[in-house]
């Protein structure tokens, strides 16, 4: 979402309004720089993945068919998002925030381990009117559909939902999943008002939207 100019906008810390960001939150201390460097891959091929389909929605595509020759790489890379984030809020101790999945995480991205939790990808369209898409990205936070939790984030335009448990999907949501898919077609979503919508109500109250910051948001 970094772009030359600073349009990068994110909340004030325990306070109202918003403050222009140079880039996102960086922890430099969660990670020694073997398991750094393990995770690079991911995070090359997860960007690459996003930036394939950035080009093809400012392109003006309505349905963008995204290739994504290594699906498990794709999974990964929202693992290391998911684990990275709950290690640096938790001041390096992932499983107040994951339980038991961290440590499967952790096996899964640094020591090879087997699992491999559901990852759902969809297109985010968030706006304040029919016409204007607000670019949001979000943290890694809880979202609760009919019941099941998934852990999800959104990214450049894409909203990267994890589900760790083996509880089915809801039914509206199964055809999202992507763990097994080469090419990844992603519709073009009806408009949902961010206002309205769990996980981003409650920061966007506390954020000051004015014109300089309806093009691009971040919580």
């Amino acid at each position: 979402m970094k772009r030359p100019d600073r349009q990068f906008v994110g909340n004030r810390p325990n306070s109202s309004g918003f403050m222009h960001l140079q880039s996102g939150y960086w922890d430099n201390t969660i990670l020694c720089d073997r398991h750094e460097a393990a995770l690079g891959p991911l995070d090359a091929y997860g960007t690459a993945f996003c930036r394939a389909f950035m080009d093809l929605l400012e392109n003006g595509a309505t349905t963008a068919v995204v290739p994504n020759p290594q699906p498990r790489q794709l999974v990964s890379f929202a693992c290391a998002c998911l684990w990275r984030m709950a290690a640096s809020r938790t001041k390096h101790h992932p499983e107040r925030a994951l339980g038991p999945y961290a440590k499967k995480l952790s096996e899964s991205l640094f020591i090879g381990g087997s699992f491999e939790p559901m990852l759902l990808l969809s297109r985010h369209a968030f706006g304040a009117t029919r016409r204007e898409l607000l670019n949001f990205g979000a943290l890694p936070h809880l979202y609760h559909e009919e019941g099941i939790r998934f852990w999800r984030f959104i990214v450049c335009g894409l909203i990267f939902d994890l589900k760790l448990d083996n509880r089915a999907s809801p039914p509206a949501m199964a055809t999202l999943a992507v763990n097994a898919q080469h090419e990844i077609t992603l519709h073009e979503d009806f408009l949902q008002d961010p206002r309205r919508t769990p996980g981003l109500s409650s920061s966007l109250a506390r954020l000051s939207l004015s014109k300089s910051t309806k093009r691009s948001s971040t919580t």
